[in-house]
């Protein structure tokens, strides 16, 4: 009945705190009645309490609420523990009390018979006769010996005890050998001569088997033996073998020390309050949690000293209500050496048979450090709660129904609500755009169900104030305990880099604009010097000063229309508009024609090109255009920076898999702060005010993109200023056994034939010095100055070729060339665009206007040539 009463009680605890304990009260308290029980009652008590506690547990405190089913694994793991241990603690403590009222109860019977027989074998010689009888057929060790330690006397019981076989054996045995050597001084030395004096003493000592040398404790209890005139003529002993009951005690000692751990590990100690006395026992481990010296007594009154002041009232009035019956489970501060300590203390009353509290039985739990680590919490709590406020990302915890769980000010901001506003709501709730909310949704589902993080470089929100933002989320799966059902998603705010990357595309679009309006006004004056340089060329003149004029102009003209495409090429480059011509080719062919592109540079500052190239020729695949375009830079670049009279030395070779093309030079060479960026756009390898070698610094650049494109790299080397520069080409190559490479084109012969020819072009210079030209090769040739004038002039002079300006005052060269296309008179003319607009999609637009082909400003007169030969 008390043990129900127990439970009831700390049913009632549990259930009705059970916002403290949260959804697992800690079964474990059932232990305290099932120790009452099984100490009370018995093994059958104990195993009593224990299954109904269980069974309280599964109906009461378990889900689902009072029903005996367990829904969840680990709460049917905690009720078996429960059962485990409950009978496991009844089982103990029910043998350990037993045992002890027994040896109790067998100490007190011996130690009164042996009482009984000393006294009577004191008497008279008959008693001691008397006395000799009864020890033969006694369970006790009884023996007598002289004063010298020599036995005289032994029982049966005690010759078996100590292994002996016969009495003869054992009175030819002195008695110091009965004991271990380590203990045999202490008998004969102090003991003996104790008893001697005193006439009887007694000690808890060893005695040794002598066939196995296993101890035997026994009260070896020794008295003197009087002679008729009270003379001590020897030792007599009555000793009790008390091995099992040494036993017994050192399992105890042992039982109690595990206690003493046990409570120490977690910081739990015990106490017993007596109501008739006022004396309060203390555990170990309450000593040490109240500061205490161990053992030192205490009180009801010394135990209120150590509660801490604001909490002492407090304290009392608890314990005064759980004396009525009201429970007594509180917790308070205590002051330990100056410092404050927090406990938690929980009791149970204790009654007579006839239901008079007697005082109670309690628990004292250090949770110091569990208040220490919630105050911690809450201040890391609200840190985390500060820091994701003022981080300017949206920072949000959602469920696989979107909920929000959790929200920062950001967010909040972002939909015109407060942080606590967000919680249990959903983006719907706040954004109006559904497929933004759907788009939302379908992300965190996948987070969700995959357990995998999801990086969502752009998405649109709408913010409650009608604004558009662009955010950059990262979606990560919360897992616990291998399963997810939420995610936390942290969006940062993208919009003004997506304005800057706006602003960034219309001002590179502009740029590509501007450049080939550049290149088309620049293209523009080139045109008619060059044309007119052609002309004075055509005229054979002996005077070395035009000769040398002339000359000097044709090649910056030529110069300036290089630096142009290398500036539109380096532009397609960084745009991605650069398509190649792939076919096969021969290392040779490439090689040649890029010397035949820088020879006039090298041979106008007079250096030596000395050329090295392996047999058989190196095959590849590429763009041999581009390709040549890469070597005559490199070729160029090493004449601009090495001396008159220096040398450059090309070598080509094959390494492994690759085609490998060096260009040596004995140059001013490159600085070494200079050498790591010598391939950057605008790179210039001569710093100086004077820039004596001139260029846009693109040129090396466009190497480096060319053969990067190809699939290849390219590197510098120099040993610094004044020392030379090398610079290595590699190229994927094929196979040596691959098939040949296709042969070059051949150039196509001069005709002698004589065309009609108009010229179009607003830049009168332009037309009339390209006029100029083409007449001095005998052709017929007529200008128009804008698109109308030469659908007129068209009409009238039905010429077989047209020569075309794009970019013209009315009409453009697109246009007039479309109208030209549809006159029956110019249908099959020949026309050729000629413009300053030299990207891919003028090219194109060419193309899909009629024009048959596209020469790019200033003109190469012996390109338009050799294309009017061939037709």
């Amino acid at each position: 009945m008390a043990a129900t009463l127990g439970i009831a009680v700390i049913l009632f605890v549990l259930k009705n705190f059970q916002f403290i304990f949260g959804s697992s009260p800690p079964l474990l308290l059932f232990l305290v009645v099932i120790a009452f029980a099984a100490w009370i009652g018995g093994l059958r008590a104990g195993i009593f309490t224990t299954l109904l506690s269980a069974v309280v547990s599964i109906y009461f405190l378990d889900e689902p609420y009072n029903a005996f089913y367990i829904a969840q694994p680990s709460e049917l793991l905690r009720i078996v523990f429960l059962v485990t241990v409950g009978a496991m603690f009844s089982l103990f403590i029910a043998r350990l009390h037993d045992k002890e009222q027994q040896t109790l109860h067998k100490v007190m019977e011996r130690e009164e018979e042996l009482k009984q027989q000393i006294a009577e074998r004191n008497r008279t010689q008959a008693e001691r006769d008397l006395y000799i009888l009864l020890a033969k057929s006694s369970s006790e060790f009884i023996g007598m010996c002289d004063t010298h330690g020599i036995p005289f006397f032994i029982n049966d019981a005690g010759l078996r005890l100590v292994g002996l076989d016969s009495l003869e054996q054992g009175l030819k045995t002195p008695v110091k050998e009965f004991f271990f050597p380590e203990d045999q001084a202490f008998i004969i030395e102090q003991f003996f001569p104790t008893v001697f004096k005193s006439g009887a003493g007694d000690v808890e000592i060893r005695f040794r088997h002598f066939k196995t040398g296993e101890a035997l404790w026994m009260i070896y209890n020794v008295f003197s033996l009087k002679s008729s005139d009270n003379k001590t003529i020897g030792l007599g002993t009555v000793s009790t073998h008390i091995t099992e009951r040494k036993r017994i005690e050192k399992a105890l000692r042992e039982s109690q020390i595990d206690l003493n751990r046990a409570q120490a590990v977690a910081h739990v100690g015990s106490w017993r309050m007596n109501l008739l006395t006022n004396i309060l026992e203390w555990s170990d481990e309450n000593f040490r949690i109240f500061g205490r010296p161990k053992g030192s007594p205490q009180t009801y009154q010394s135990f209120l000293e150590a509660v801490h002041p604001e909490d002492r009232e407090r304290v009392d009035t608890a314990w005064q209500a759980a004396l009525t019956g009201k429970p007594y489970d509180i917790e308070h501060r205590i002051i330990v050496d100056g410092k404050i300590k927090w406990v938690r203390e929980l009791a149970e009353l204790e009654f007579d048979e006839d239901g008079t509290v007697l005082g109670g039985f309690g628990t004292t739990e250090d949770i110091t450090d569990i208040k220490s680590s919630q105050e911690a919490l809450q201040h890391e709590r609200a840190f985390l709660r500060q820091v994701i406020d003022s981080a300017p990302s949206l920072i949000f915890v959602k469920d696989k129904e979107g909920r929000f769980l959790l929200g920062n000010e950001a967010l909040a901001k972002c939909y015109g609500a407060s942080p606590e506003n967000l919680i249990g709501m959903t983006d719907e709730n706040f954004n109006p755009n559904a497929d933004e909310v759907s788009h939302f949704h379908r992300n965190d589902l996948d987070v969700i169900t995959s357990c995998k993080p999801k990086q969502i470089p752009e998405e649109k929100v709408s913010h409650a104030d009608g604004s558009i933002h662009w955010y950059s989320t990262v979606k990560t799966p919360l897992i616990d305990d291998g399963h997810c059902d939420k995610l936390l998603g942290v969006a940062t705010d993208i919009t003004e880099r997506k304005r800057a990357e706006e602003a960034l595309r219309l001002a590179d679009r502009r740029k590509d604009e501007f450049l080939a309006m550049l290149a088309h006004e620049l293209r523009n004056p080139l045109a008619p010097i060059r044309n007119a340089v052609q002309f004075l060329k055509m005229q054979k003149v002996a005077d070395p000063k035009l000769t040398l004029s002339y000359s000097v102009i044709d090649r910056q003209v030529a110069h300036m229309a290089q630096l142009l495409d290398e500036l539109l090429d380096m532009s397609r480059i960084m745009q991605g508009k650069i398509r190649l011509k792939v076919e096969h080719l021969e290392l040779t062919d490439i090689v040649n024609n890029a010397v035949e592109t820088s020879r006039p540079l090298i041979d106008s500052r007079k250096q030596e090109l000395i050329i090295s190239q392996i047999t058989p020729p190196q095959r590849l695949l590429g763009d041999r255009v581009r390709l040549a375009q890469v070597l005559s830079n490199l070729l160029n670049n090493a004449a601009k920076y090495t001396h008159e009279r220096g040398k450059i030395m090309l070598n080509v070779k094959r390494e492994g898999s690759d085609a490998v093309i060096e260009v040596k030079d004995t140059g001013i060479g490159i600085a070494p702060d200079v050498l790591p960026q010598i391939f950057d756009l605008f790179s210039q390898a001569d710093h100086t005010l004077a820039h004596s070698q001139g260029g846009l610094g693109v040129g090396l650049t466009l190497v480096r993109q060319l053969v990067e494109i190809h699939g290849g790299t390219v590197t510098a080397a120099s040993g610094g200023i004044g020392q030379g520069s090398s610079f290595m080409v590699r190229l994927p190559a094929l196979p040596m056994d691959s098939s040949a490479a296709e042969p070059a084109a051949t150039e196509p012969t001069l005709s002698t034939s004589k065309f009609r020819i108009l010229v179009v072009d607003d830049y009168v210079d332009a037309a009339e010095s390209l006029m100029m030209l083409l007449q001095a090769q005998g052709h017929e040739v007529e200008i128009a100055d804008c698109g109308i004038k030469a659908i007129e002039r068209a009409q009238v002079f039905r010429p077989q070729i047209v020569v075309l300006d794009i970019g013209l005052p009315d009409l453009d060269g697109y246009e007039t060339a479309k109208r030209l296309r549809a006159m029956p008179e110019t249908q099959d003319a020949i026309l050729i665009a000629l413009t300053g607009y030299g990207q891919p999609e003028d090219i194109e637009c060419s193309q899909s206007a009629g024009f048959n082909y596209h020469l790019l400003k200033p003109l190469d007169f012996s390109q338009l040539s050799s294309l009017l030969a061939s037709l």
